[in-house]
């Protein structure tokens, strides 16, 4: 996978550490995309009890808090991927609004419905 020899260098190993950056990010989005999944199924369409709800808010934390630290790399001018910028902003987004729909003390119950007209319309 690495490459070794004496010619390649250090702009190889740039588009090495590039490839992987992007190829994680992919991993990445499958991982986000489960948890917004997860959130539709379990939390938006049924009643949910007090220790899922409080799962539901550490493992949307957790993804907030990883998201936005993967950002800073993915953001970074040098990295040059705006496609994966744009994608990981509105994941950012998603998770924020899921977040914000269960969980955020200041969020009233008709912002929160608001919200959830605005995801799913039917």
């Amino acid at each position: 996978m690495f490459t070794t020899t004496a010619e390649s260098g250090l702009p190889a190993t740039q588009t090495q550490a590039h490839e992987i950056i992007k190829n994680q990010m992919e991993q990445w989005f499958a991982w986000m995309d489960g948890i917004l999944d997860t959130h539709r199924s379990s939390f938006v369409f049924r009643e949910v009890t007090p220790a899922e709800l409080e799962q539901h808010k550490k493992a949307l934390e957790l993804a907030i808090r990883y998201c936005l630290w993967i950002n800073l790399r993915v953001a970074d001018p040098g990295f040059n991927e705006p496609d994966l910028t744009r994608r990981l902003q509105v994941r950012i987004r998603q998770l924020q609004d899921a977040y914000d729909t269960f969980h955020d003390s200041e969020l009233s119950d008709e912002k929160a419905d608001r919200l959830l007209r605005q995801v799913f319309p039917e």
